[in-house]
């Protein structure tokens, strides 16, 4: 889906987006001074958050295992002059990078998309440097619920079992599959793997300058004022 999320979304390159209409890090500022950290993204997408963060002066590796999002973000590298470290590969196996070279990790809107979580934050807890940190933003799992836009109200079912979405672009196309957790169950396997949570936050969608928006997420918009659509976690290793 990487070409119509691409179109149809209108994704900075000058700050981080942590969640559709919300603030970003510019205003929230998680990511503190990285100039001249290395810095890991992983899910990145067409490169938007890890170009910002080369324009910071940090040196970035950015791993996606879709070609055409990558290529999407070819031209921006291009366009602002950024030397980036690129990975075609499968964030949910990262043995193949060496252990203790990061000084930080960003994913924003992947880990729903990981079977495994705690194999994952293992692997990020291994992959950081001692005090290195991590952001991860993923999708609230009151997301998972139907939004009635006339009542204003979210019919929640079972939160501690929230359903699985099964979802495709197109008939061409195999199912893709969205995994909601609860923020405890995320909460505890990323400290499980021996990180500590620093900061955990629910975005608001009401900030008209978010360095996330567009057409893409436009018939949201009513419900991000109400429900958050993400979950922001800052943890850091001990």
């Amino acid at each position: 889906m990487s070409s119509s999320y691409q179109d149809l979304s209108d994704i900075s390159l000058d700050d981080i987006h942590f969640a559709p209409f919300s603030a970003g890090n510019n205003e929230l500022n998680l990511l503190g001074n990285i100039k001249g950290e290395t810095v890991l993204e992983l899910g990145s997408g067409a490169l938007q958050n890890s170009v910002f963060m080369s324009k910071a002066g940090a040196d970035v590796t950015a791993i996606d295992f879709s070609r055409n999002q990558l290529r999407h973000g070819q031209k921006f590298l291009s366009e602002n002059k950024c030397d980036i470290n690129i990975v075609l590969a499968d964030i949910s196996k990262l043995d193949f990078l060496k252990p203790g070279q990061f000084d930080g990790i960003i994913t924003v809107f992947a880990l729903e998309f990981l079977e495994n979580i705690d194999l994952f934050f293992e692997s990020c807890e291994k992959l950081l440097k001692p005090e290195g940190w991590l952001i991860v933003s993923t999708v609230h799992p009151l997301s998972a619920f139907e939004w009635d836009d006339q009542k204003k109200l979210l019919e929640v079912g079972n939160y501690f079992n929230p359903p699985v979405e099964v979802w495709k672009e197109d008939e061409s196309h195999p199912n893709a599959v969205t995994i909601f957790r609860s923020i405890s169950e995320i909460f505890t396997s990323i400290t499980n793997s021996g990180l500590n949570v620093e900061i955990l936050m629910e975005p608001a969608g009401t900030n008209r300058r978010s360095p996330y928006k567009g057409t893409y997420w436009e018939p949201y918009r009513s419900r991000f004022e109400f429900i958050p659509f993400a979950v922001v976690l800052k943890a850091l290793k001990k």
